[in-house]
């Protein structure tokens, strides 16, 4: 992750109707209801800081402290250290938060979350390899019988971005037929991985639902209003903070100030095995 520059937005927490990328297409009480509540930004009790604390301690780096047994991801206290400020997220974290996300989901519909998927970090990797595109390397990654679902079905769909030693998120929203693509330090834009996606989501829909979908006229969005880092450490932070945000129906109302608290607030999360 790399030095920034870039002016971050103001921090209004309102969570307004303010971000049409985000919002246009959801029910204006949902929004209400979903900010009122403050969920994004409840304080950690001191005990829950605490256990934080003690998770980070070098005397814990070689402990499993958690194991979540449906992704099979142990995180040790070294692993969780990236959490720590001042440090680049692992795999390991970001894919089993990504996890409790879908959990969270799952567990509290009566909040009507969208009906989002979450690919791993491995999954755009695995897409673009060999030649530049391999559907058939991810092609039994999302069967109805592993999933439960089919993928076409979902409102959102998450993909990870690992570039270097950059995070960067996109987004395939089937309900506002668009392609997404948010970047913590916008720089020049990269058309290969929204392409990418897009022929993904034809070969998807024609292998698993045997439909042929047209997204030629899908838009294809590279969104320069989104919170931006002022580090060369947190690109990480901010990719997963879309992601709960966004999955959520909430424009992005954060900033680099608010940084530090995510990072606490996902270590707790991660040591409960429970996203809120």
């Amino acid at each position: 992750d790399s030095q920034s520059q870039q002016v971050v937005q103001d921090d209004d927490r309102g969570f307004k109707n303010g971000n049409n990328f985000l919002v246009s297409s959801i029910d204006k009480k949902k929004l209400v209801e979903n900010s009122v509540c403050g969920e994004p930004f409840l304080p950690l009790k001191e005990e829950e800081v605490a256990q934080v604390k003690s998770a980070f301690s070098r005397s814990n780096g070689m402990k499993i402290l958690v194991s979540h047994k449906k992704s099979n991801i142990d995180i040790s206290g070294e692993t969780l250290q990236c959490l720590m400020p001042n440090q680049w997220l692992n795999d390991e974290v970001i894919n089993l938060y990504l996890e409790l996300l879908k959990e969270r989901e799952t567990r509290d519909p009566q909040k009507n979350f969208f009906k989002c998927h979450f690919f791993n970090t491995f999954f755009y990797i695995k897409l673009v390899s060999g030649s530049g595109y391999n559907y058939k390397a991810v092609s039994k990654w999302t069967t109805k019988r592993k999933l439960g679902y089919a993928l076409i079905d979902c409102d959102i769909i998450f993909v990870p971005i690992h570039i270097g030693i950059h995070w960067s998120l996109a987004v395939i929203n089937n309900r506002e037929r668009k392609f997404l693509y948010f970047d913590s330090l916008v720089s020049e834009v990269d058309r290969t991985i929204l392409n990418a996606l897009a022929k993904y989501l034809v070969d998807e829909a024609k292998e698993k639902s045997k439909k042929n979908i047209d997204v030629s006229s899908w838009d294809m969005e590279y969104v320069k209003e989104c919170p931006q880092q002022l580090n060369g450490d947190d690109c990480g932070m901010f990719m997963l903070k879309y992601i709960d945000f966004y999955s959520r129906g909430l424009s992005l109302q954060f900033s680099q100030k608010d940084m530090p608290y995510f990072r606490l607030r996902t270590a707790n999360e991660i040591l409960r095995l429970r996203a809120d």
